[in-house]
């Protein structure tokens, strides 16, 4: 087998992905992904990242392999979990404050919160190419838009309360936990009480 094949078979075992670092685990040189590039073989997506050129262009999970720290959050967590009937336009992320957000630039829209609160919920969902990216859970979600209500178009917010409300996985006991961490266990009863 060729270091070309092994390439295109690491590419095929990752729904079409290959980076450096998986063709250097291999103890194959990295000078053949450029070769690939350069014969149209594979399009270069982001620095190490690499994709099959007849394969999808996953933006979600592009995005988080260049930047691990940001959790998919409001409405791209919406989307992900199938709680909302529109595709967002801008992907929203939620990192720790403090996190230098200044190299990313293409219109993503940052949350900043604690870092005690920071990594509380998050957890893996796979976007539409079956890759998993980190996202925080349902609950998470929905005490976010309810922290963050004045901040979200009400209709979003509306569809997103009654997807939860009739989600036969709901938790409501780990809403609970995470309304009293977040501190707004009045606010999401006052929520729970309409829906």
């Amino acid at each position: 087998m060729t270091a070309y094949d092994k390439i295109n078979s690491i590419a095929k075992a990752n729904n079409g992905i290959v980076t450096s670092s998986m063709v250097r685990d291999q103890g194959i040189p990295s000078w053949y992904l450029s070769e690939m590039v350069k014969k149209g073989r594979i399009e270069r997506v982001s620095r190490g990242i690499y994709c099959d050129a007849s394969g999808d262009y996953d933006e979600y999970y592009f995005f988080q392999i260049t930047n691990s720290r940001c959790i998919y959050s409001f409405q791209s967590a919406l989307y992900l979990h199938g709680m909302t009937d529109r595709v967002p336009y801008q992907k929203e992320v939620t990192v720790y404050k403090g996190y230098n957000s200044s190299h990313i630039s293409d219109g993503t829209v940052f949350h900043f919160v604690k870092k005690e609160i920071y990594s509380m919920g998050i957890a893996e969902k796979p976007t539409v190419f079956g890759n998993a990216v980190r996202v925080y859970d349902k609950e998470r979600t929905i005490c976010d838009l309810i922290a963050g209500r004045k901040n979200v178009d009400v209709e979003i917010f509306s569809h997103a309360m009654k997807a939860y409300a009739s989600d036969p996985d709901r938790d409501y006991k780990k809403l609970r936990v995470y309304a009293g961490v977040m501190k707004i266990e009045k606010k999401v009863d006052d929520i729970l009480e309409v829906i």
